[in-house]
């Protein structure tokens, strides 16, 4: 118990450690940065504020990550096997509960920023029944998941390999059926910019993209930031524009960034994404069938079926985290091709002209430290894109 639960704080302080690091960083690249090539000095403040407020708050969620973890190893997880009887779907909700209550005053506070910068743009009614449907959501389909693998450990030696694979069709599922669970969150319209609406199927068409439609969606009804992709597999996939990126960015720039979106699909990326978290999920659930006896004995819980699910979250957390330098170096990777790939079919000049509106509208600080852009970026900076275009 001692050791895991100082792995968890040394992982903790590491993050934060990170947050304070790269928010100092921010601090004094506002003060003295040239900003002429990318947005005005007021935006660049504003944009610089806003990034050290996510930093705030992620230290916060690190904090009630930690409290979450000491108050289970140190009898939480105890007493709740106590009160459900050693039921291993309610140990779990119950963790779920736990974790919710403590995260949600910061899911308010990010709501509460992201409504100063000019973000959020719902009142608390929406914001309350969107948290309603999300629970709905996870009871469906973390109940139909949880108890697959629920069974798997009581009624087989080598579950993790059963579990594993259940998990891994799950997550074909979700990305199958994404589009129709955004439905329940947002309305969906067919585009009606007929001109718009054929050069992007002329530009699929060079690509092969075969798709279920071009939809827009009423974004704007929660967020004022700008995006665009393409949601499903298979037969289910689909074209999705944000009313918000519709009203900012010109068409000839829309083409661009959909471009880049179809380079993702040329390349096979969603794919190859999918086999790196597979593989992944493999490494995972095989640390989860092989923990020692002891580590159940040493925080008073039976090895049951929910309490190596538990444990499984919190050691996920740490497992994801130290592997996330590889995976954002490949997406680094990925993007750079994906903007290529948007460059021919949408024009280079486009792509750069919406890349600059896309970072001002979302007031993304387009520089970071190299070692938090290596832990958590996903995509190079802005500047670092512009340069390779």
């Amino acid at each position: 118990m001692f050791i895991l639960i100082s792995i968890f704080t040394i992982y903790i302080a590491f993050k934060v450690g990170l947050d304070v690091y790269e928010a100092l960083f921010i601090k004094e690249e506002v003060t003295n940065s040239d900003t002429s090539t990318i947005m005005n000095k007021k935006e660049y403040i504003e944009a610089g504020l806003y990034a050290v407020y996510k930093r705030i708050i992620d230290i916060f969620s690190s904090f009630a990550s930690l409290f979450v973890v000491v108050t289970l190893l140190f009898g939480g997880l105890y007493l709740i096997n106590y009160f459900d009887k050693g039921d291993s779907l309610t140990t779990i909700f119950a963790y779920f509960v736990v974790t919710y209550i403590v995260s949600l005053p910061i899911t308010i506070y990010q709501i509460i920023i992201d409504k100063r910068f000019g973000f959020y743009k719902g009142d608390w009614k929406l914001f309350i029944k969107d948290e309603i449907k999300k629970i709905i959501l996870t009871i469906v389909i973390g109940g139909i998941l949880f108890y697959f693998l629920i069974y798997f450990i009581d009624n087989f030696y080598n579950w993790w390999i059963y579990g594993f694979g259940v998990v891994f069709i799950f997550l074909i599922l979700i990305n199958l059926l994404f589009p129709y669970f955004m439905m329940w969150f947002n309305k969906f319209t067919p585009l009606d910019d007929k001109n718009l609406e054929l050069s992007i199927e002329d530009m699929m068409k060079k690509v092969d993209f075969k798709s279920n439609g071009i939809f827009v969606m009423d974004a704007s009804k929660r967020d004022g930031r700008l995006n665009a992709f393409f949601g499903g597999l298979g037969k289910s996939k689909r074209v999705v524009l944000f009313d918000t990126l519709l009203e900012k960015l010109s068409n000839q720039e829309i083409l661009a960034v959909l471009g880049h979106e179809l380079g993702h699909f040329k390349h096979k990326d969603i794919l190859k994404n999918i086999a790196i978290v597979g593989i992944m999920l493999f490494g995972l659930f095989f640390i989860l069938g092989h923990l020692p006896n002891q580590l159940f004995e040493e925080i008073r819980v039976e090895k049951s079926a929910g309490n190596i699910l538990v444990l499984g979250f919190i050691i996920s957390e740490i497992y994801f985290f130290i592997f996330s330098p590889i995976i954002n170096f490949i997406s680094r990777h990925n993007e750079f091709e994906a903007d290529r790939m948007g460059a021919e079919l949408g024009g280079g000049e486009h792509l750069k002209k919406a890349l600059y509106k896309l970072v001002k509208e979302n007031k993304h600080f387009p520089k970071s430290s190299k070692i938090f852009s290596l832990i958590y970026h996903s995509h190079p900076s802005i500047l670092e894109r512009v340069e390779k275009l």
